[in-house]
């Protein structure tokens, strides 16, 4: 017994040895910086990325490299900073300068050479301008004139107004109401409306046919009876005729001041009508007249983009900005369509994300709600609820209250905090009630267009290179080696002498190619004045 208790803690304590050993080494491997991962080698798409942000970034900051390349961590990549500085600094010094092109110095002869040359070119230049600016003079008079009107037409759309906006929606809702396709047959889409219509909207539409035929009757007026909606806004009246508004004219000699028993009447009844005076155009009804000057239709606005959203909504939201946030250094009346075509751009990326989320999410409620015994729904119909959730998903405000109290929550805190000092006894309390709303306010926005960065999560990291503890040498030695210094001199002298044979060499074919561009030029001139004598 006691030889086989003396076996088991003998077995124990070299199992116990071994772990301490193994405990010991991952503990002193750990401290020396080496872990297991160092051994894995980095693949070739980790190196491009590597590169890439060592280029965007430096070496400095070896974090932000880790977040570029995505499956490196920061001591990987400080590794392999060190394993490359380390390599730079095995590798070969810089090439000789005798393997470096050198920069040609030319005679002043040559140089006189290149002046001709210059002014010749020079004068051939402006005489090709010359024949230029008599092309364009030979252009006819009505291409000109479109260049002009389209340049008219870009500087009067570049700085589009509230009156801009309200002028171009209504040309746009016109447009529309004139080119809409006229329908076949009445009864044919009526009938198709009513069955595809659910039984409150189908109430809605007799109610509101109901109320055409009522204010139809007392306006003397035919019945429109179109399902659809009709414009927004009165009818206008056909203005009479003056003929028919205004009594005939009356003969000086029947101009008498008598009423009908044949009395004289008084001189206040015969008093002389005020002339009425001529007023000027409205805001709008210059810009009108500015656009048929210009020939600007609903067609210039299809290709400028600006037909997606309503323009006129879009100026009174404009105006309410103008009232709270507009200064008189910085005011702000006008909109680009850039910025126009930029909200379109806005619009359609929220509502391709709303359908892609609404049509997700009724496909998953089908594929879970299908085999339940009380679900009888299988049409791929999407209901609004599915739209609202969807459209909640996203995190943007669903209402207009929501979204003023967004975009304009802090300025009126800011607002009410600047307070006349006879309120201030009277609403000490009301302030300090909307301070705390201010104070609970959300300080990050409802939705950030993208998930936070590297930089906005974490403090930087710098890592300075190893060259910058390991460099003990100063800018110039204490000590100068004269044979170093004598060697250097001479290979200087030689690299002189090089240099002047290149540069000889090289003036030569600069001097040969001259006089034989020269020769064909005589040539050339030659030939000509012959074949002139010639004819």
């Amino acid at each position: 017994m006691q030889d086989e208790n003396q076996t088991d803690e003998a077995e124990t304590l070299d199992t116990n040895t071994n772990r301490c050993e193994e405990y010991l080494g991952l503990l002193n491997s750990h401290l020396s910086g080496h872990d297991e991962d160092d051994e894995i080698d980095w693949s070739e798409d980790e190196k491009d990325r590597f590169f890439a942000a060592l280029s965007s970034y430096s070496v400095l900051r070896p974090d932000l490299i880790a977040e570029a390349i995505g499956t490196k961590n920061v001591a990987q990549v400080c590794v392999y900073l060190s394993v490359l500085e380390a390599a730079t600094r095995n590798c070969d010094a810089e090439p000789p300068r005798s393997n470096l092109d050198i920069a040609m110095e030319v005679s002043d002869e040559w140089l006189e050479v290149e002046e001709e040359q210059a002014a010749f070119f020079r004068d051939i230049e402006l005489a090709w301008r010359k024949d230029m600016s008599v092309q364009d003079q030979d252009i006819s008079e009505p291409s000109r004139e479109n260049v002009n009107i389209t340049n008219m037409r870009t500087d009067a759309l570049r700085n589009l107004s509230i009156d801009h906006l309200k002028v171009i929606d209504k040309i746009l809702r016109n447009d529309g109401a004139q080119t809409g396709t006229p329908t076949s047959s009445a009864t044919d889409i009526k009938s198709q409306v009513i069955a595809e219509l659910s039984p409150a909207e189908r109430r809605r539409m007799h109610k509101r046919l109901h109320m055409r035929r009522k204010r139809a009757e007392m306006a003397g007026t035919g019945v429109v009876t179109d399902a659809q909606r009709l414009q927004r806004g009165r009818k206008r009246k056909n203005a009479q005729a003056p003929s028919s508004s205004r009594a005939p004219s009356q003969s000086p000699s029947d101009r008498a001041n008598f009423n009908e028993s044949g009395e004289e009447q008084s001189a206040d009844d015969a008093r002389p009508k005020k002339r009425q005076r001529k007023r000027g155009l409205t805001r709008d009804q210059k810009v009108v007249a500015n656009f048929s000057q210009l020939g600007i239709d609903a067609g210039v606005f299809h290709d400028l983009k600006l037909d997606l959203l309503h323009l006129h909504p879009l100026g009174r939201l404009i105006a309410l900005y103008q009232e709270v946030f507009s200064t008189a250094e910085a005011p702000f009346t006008a909109i680009s369509p850039d910025t126009i075509r930029l909200l379109n751009a806005v619009i359609l990326d929220f509502v391709t994300q709303v359908v892609h989320r609404a049509i997700i999410l009724r496909e998953q409620e089908l594929l879970l709600k299908r085999r339940t015994k009380a679900w009888h729904d299988d049409t791929k119909d999407i209901s609004p609820d599915i739209i609202a959730r969807a459209t909640a998903m996203l995190g943007y405000p669903t209402s207009k209250a929501q979204a003023f109290e967004h975009l304009c929550g802090e300025d009126d805190c800011s607002a009410d905090d600047q307070v006349l000092p006879e309120q201030l006894d009277d609403d000490s309390e009301g302030r300090s009630e909307g301070a705390d709303d201010c104070d609970d306010g959300p300080i990050l926005p409802l939705r950030s267009s993208s998930p936070l960065s590297h930089l906005e999560l974490f403090p930087p990291l710098i890592r300075l290179p190893m060259r910058c503890f390991e460099s003990t040498e100063t800018l110039m030695p204490v000590e100068t080696d004269e044979e170093l210094l004598n060697e250097e001199f001479t290979e200087e002298e030689e690299l002189d002498e090089q240099d002047q044979v290149s540069e000889k060499i090289h003036l030569d074919e600069l001097w040969a190619a001259h006089k034989q561009s020269m020769a064909a030029c005589s040539h050339e001139d030659n030939a000509t004045a012959r074949g002139q004598k010639a004819d």
